[in-house]
């Protein structure tokens, strides 16, 4: 069951990466600037990020099954609409439906395995459905760049989307929310809430109750700032920036462009089991994990983005573009933190909360280059990827106050258990 839906997942990720091969086909083929493609992305993302906690809640009130069938179809309608697209305005509509779609996927799959699964098979659990993301993800890499040289934009999208509209029917029929045998007691345990009747209990509860439940649990704030400061550089560059900043920054080719980013997501797919797989065996080393994984991202973008002339050796960029993707692995650790520290009944809601953090880095860092950007052809990628490397640096230093903070609790709570 959790395999029917994280291949879902797959194609989201295709779906929600696509932009960033086809942003320099997107600049010709609607006439725009990069400024206009970044406001085109951060629309994507933003409605993305917006719909996280309504999806996260979806999950946990109407079960996944509907929601993930409802994510389908609306990424279906929005890709068929953007291959369809000859102008500006119809792309935007059809990007925002992809956005508001994918939504609903992801934290889908992630209550279809707490539903499905014990508690301690989570993390891994969390860890493939990111590997299955990644593999989505090396389609928009060098095959989606074949594609589109070869059956052009509109075959392309179009395709994709109505395989997409098909899936969505298939989720109708093969999905199931959770075990048909399930009692209150053993889809309580299974979730990993002994307490927590098997519906999902306080589904009655008002929403901003619930949401104001899970955001005061520190396990909550502690993913948010772990998915921002991991999650939010992978996305700026696997989804619009890393392209540009290679071809026309770094003046590599277009095809070895796409071959780095493929090795990119490839880390994220590899480094996904053995991150998952390696706390799941030893659970107290999530935050030094978590955190060293960031900061060696952050140290290759510094290195990257400073060097002198603005040209840094190709294995600095490779480097840089392997830790990128092993921290976006990494950044499904902060899942596992939400979870643990939440009841069962609000998990998707807690979920939804997490990953609002990378998803806001992303948003702010797209915004911010494009607007840097606007500034004329003396502000190149080279200086408008700096704001990235500052928000990364604000998240890194959230997630150390944060651990300390539950060390600390830990300490004091550890007597009386």
């Amino acid at each position: 069951m959790w395999g029917i839906a994280a291949s879902f997942y797959v194609v989201a990720l295709f779906h929600r990466m696509s932009l960033g091969v086809a942003s320099l086909d997107a600049q010709r083929r609607f006439d725009l600037g990069p400024d206009t493609i970044a406001a085109l992305s951060a629309l994507q993302l933003g409605l993305y990020l917006l719909m996280t906690i309504p999806a996260g809640l979806a999950a946990d009130r109407v079960g996944p099954r509907m929601a993930l069938a409802f994510g389908m179809a609306l990424m279906a309608v929005g890709e068929v609409a953007f291959g369809l697209a000859t102008s500006a305005p119809l792309a935007l509509g059809g990007r925002a439906l992809v956005g508001v779609g994918d939504a609903f996927i992801f934290l889908s799959v992630l209550r279809i395995a707490q539903n499905w699964f014990p508690a301690r098979r989570y993390p891994l659990l969390a860890a493939l459905t990111g590997m299955a993301g990644a593999i989505g993800q090396l389609g928009t890499t060098v095959p989606l760049g074949l594609a589109l040289d070869g059956a052009g934009w509109t075959a392309t999208f179009v395709v994709s989307g109505v395989v997409t509209g098909l899936l969505a029917l298939a989720c109708l029929r093969l999905v199931a929310d959770r075990p048909a045998d399930a009692g209150t007691a053993a889809a309580a345990g299974r979730d990993g809430d002994a307490t927590a009747p098997a519906t999902g209990a306080p589904a009655q509860d008002p929403i901003m109750a619930t949401l104001r439940r899970a955001w005061a649990t520190s396990a909550t704030r502690a993913a948010f700032w772990t998915h921002f400061a991991l999650m939010g550089p992978f996305v700026t560059i696997t989804a619009l920036w890393g392209y540009p900043w290679l071809v026309e920054a770094q003046s590599v080719a277009p095809g070895t462009a796409r071959a780095w980013l493929l090795v990119c997501v490839a880390a994220f797919g590899l480094g996904a089991p053995v991150v998952g797989l390696a706390v799941a065996r030893a659970p107290r080393t999530r935050g030094r994990v978590a955190f060293g994984a960031g900061a060696a991202a952050t140290a290759g973008w510094a290195l990257a983005l400073l060097w002198p002339g603005g040209h840094p050796p190709a294995a600095v960029i490779l480097a840089t573009l392997v830790a990128t993707g092993v921290g976006g692995a990494a950044a499904m650790l902060a899942f596992d933190v939400a979870r643990e520290g939440n009841p069962a009944h609000v998990a998707g809601s807690a979920g939804g909360l997490a990953n609002t953090g990378g998803f806001s880095a992303a948003v702010a860092t797209q915004l911010l280059v494009g607007w840097v950007m606007g500034f004329g052809p003396s502000a190149g990628l080279q200086t408008a990827l700096l704001p990235m490397l500052g928000l990364t640096v604000v998240a890194l230093a959230q997630m150390a106050r944060h651990g300390r903070r539950r060390r600390a609790r830990a300490r004091v709570l550890q007597p009386a258990a």
